[in-house]
């Protein structure tokens, strides 16, 4: 067994490893894989080419990659100031952006390894260009492109697609390893790595 506190340099915290625990018995919930195949469309998806999405817009017949505004973002250009401030604990700011999402690929039925060479390549092409595009706009301080994957971490459609999250703040973890591999660039003159 093994009870160890281990750096971790980007978040610059100690965090807990104690990998016996995978062992320790279960009675919780577990998910059930489906085993049937996805088809390559499915005609009630929202982000399947030229269907409806819950906002009543349809999506563009598209072959490709294909962008367009969340329908439900979790920021918002137009987020309202706070009409007074806030007393004690309890404090709040707008939160304002764009979020947008990416699907990678008109079929329904692929993930990201499994799309071809090309099509990854495009991918990043677009992924290059909303960063370059959103992180130009005035009062965009952070651009953020990520992936859920799996409905265990509350991902709502299988369909292949990623987040844009073009926001007037930085997450805090993205603040932290900034500064960290900033640091250890300027002391070392090497990026941080794995290998560092």
């Amino acid at each position: 067994m093994t009870w160890e506190e281990r750096w971790h340099p980007l978040r610059e915290e100690w965090i807990i490893i104690a990998a016996h625990r995978q062992h320790r018995p279960w009675k919780g919930e577990t998910i059930e894989h489906e085993d049937s195949p996805l088809p390559a469309f499915v005609s009630d998806c929202y982000l399947c080419p030229g269907n409806v999405r819950v906002s009543g817009k349809r999506n563009a017949d598209y072959t490709g990659t294909y962008v367009f505004d969340n329908d439900h973002p979790c920021v918002g250009p137009e987020a309202p100031d706070e009409a007074a401030p806030a007393n004690g604990l309890y404090r709040r700011q707008p939160a304002r952006g764009i979020a947008r999402v990416v699907c990678y690929s008109p079929r329904h039925n692929l993930t990201l390894a499994e799309l071809g060479v090309s099509e990854i390549e495009n991918l990043l092409r677009v992924w290059q260009q909303q960063y370059v595009d959103l992180g130009s706009r005035k009062g965009i301080n952070h651009v953020l492109i990520f992936e859920n994957k799996g409905e265990a971490v509350g991902v709502s459609n299988p369909h292949p697609h990623c987040q844009v999250y073009a926001t007037n703040f930085i997450f805090k973890t993205i603040e932290t390893e900034a500064r960290v591999s900033q640091r250890h660039l300027a002391e070392t003159g090497r990026v941080l790595s794995a290998t560092s």
